[in-house]
């Protein structure tokens, strides 16, 4: 007995039908990354808008170097909003005279992350108290 070709064609578009076990692996895992993402963004995009940047200067290596010294510095975020135009200001203080002063500012410093930079001295910071912070922020 032969199989006729109507008989053909309807076990082939029974075959194409099946989808292959791979398939539905990949779209389970592919449909529950989606939702994970729009989750994480719903948990994580209304704070947001309420956090406010929290700037913490941390000291790093002073080195000298031809004609001066550097000090190489990190300006941490640890609030969960970005900083724009972060001017960073430092002091070579003698008691309460200012030896010295040195700014950078940072175009942005981004929520929950850090920026690093340095400065300039023509003085030698060792001799002198170093006043380094954050002076201030704009909203992006």
């Amino acid at each position: 007995m032969t199989e006729s070709n109507e008989d053909r064609t309807r076990s082939r578009r029974l075959v194409q039908l099946e989808a292959h076990w791979i398939e539905w692996l990949t779209g389970a895992v592919s449909g529950l990354l989606v939702i994970a993402l729009i989750g994480w963004i719903a948990w994580y995009a209304p704070g947001e808008q309420e956090g406010i940047p929290a700037l913490n200067v941390e000291l790093g290596e002073i080195a000298a170097m031809d004609g001066g010294h550097r000090v190489s510095f990190t300006v941490v975020n640890s609030g969960r909003r970005t900083a724009a135009a972060v001017p960073v200001t430092a002091r070579l203080m003698n008691g309460a005279d200012i030896v010295e002063e040195r700014e950078v500012t940072f175009d942005y410093v981004p929520a929950l992350s850090s920026a690093t930079g340095a400065l300039l001295f023509s003085n030698d910071p060792a001799g002198h108290r170093l006043d380094i912070r954050a002076s201030g922020y704009e909203d992006p």
